[in-house]
């Protein structure tokens, strides 16, 4: 009869929990390492977006600043007396008129952003608060472009207006009675400008139109400042 043969327990049980632990650790060491690229991918999801919020930033702060002067200049040139007319430089003038039947375009970079909505990796963005705003500035764009329709539409009619002309790039005199007009190559006087009840009704509606534009674009600017903010918190917690 063989001996009974003594099982090591205590032995098989130390294996069996080193075993056990070292499955736990590399399950853990696998999780961390997928959080830690899962952050870094947010991080640079996040500074991504940060570069085109900023690049928006510059061209609407231009369009802003074109737009306050265009409808400026106008409401100069609309307003002013045959003697302050005498002040304004024709070639300011000029501008004002081009820019009524130059439509204002607004090309927001938004490359990362519409690259994470196609894709369906919105989800990388942790923070609720920071979709939330991020969802307000698209919606915010979406309203601005129907009013870009808008006021194309009005510089289209302000151009209708003055086809009868030749358009707004004719060449520019100042009249005896100090008013701007505009004349031909060989120096006929066409229209003077202020008296042209067509084009100044045009002008006007186009302006009305361009006071609401101008209204939205700096809604716009408080929405987009708002985001950048949240989104430097953001950046600055990783």
């Amino acid at each position: 009869m063989t001996e009974h043969q003594v099982i090591p327990w205590k032995r098989i049980a130390v294996q069996a929990t080193a075993i056990v632990i070292s499955i736990l650790l590399a399950f853990a060491i696998d999780a961390w390492w997928a959080e830690r690229q899962e952050r870094e991918l947010e991080h640079r999801t996040l500074e991504a977006l940060r570069s085109d919020l900023e690049a928006t930033n510059k061209e609407l702060d231009r369009l802003l600043r074109g737009v306050a002067t265009a409808r400026a200049n106008f409401s100069r040139f609309q307003s002013a007396s045959p003697a302050e007319l005498v002040e304004l430089d024709s070639e300011e003038v000029r501008l004002t008129i081009v820019s009524l039947v130059t439509p204002a375009s607004f090309n927001p970079i938004t490359a990362t952003h519409d690259a994470l909505s196609n894709d369906g990796r919105l989800g990388l963005i942790s923070d609720p608060e920071l979709l939330r705003h991020l969802s307000n500035w698209q919606r915010a764009l979406d309203d601005i472009e129907a009013n870009s329709i808008d006021l194309g539409a009005e510089s289209v009619r302000v151009l209708r207006s003055m086809e009868k002309y030749g358009g707004p790039f004719i060449r520019w005199r100042r009249s005896v009675d100090d008013l701007e007009v505009l004349q031909n190559a060989n120096g006929e006087i066409l229209v003077v400008l202020r008296q042209d009840a067509d084009f100044m009704g045009k002008a006007r509606m186009h302006q009305y139109t361009l006071s609401g534009y101008l209204l939205e674009l700096r809604r716009l600017d408080e929405n987009l400042d708002s985001t950048l903010v949240f989104l430097e918190q953001e950046i600055a917690q990783f």
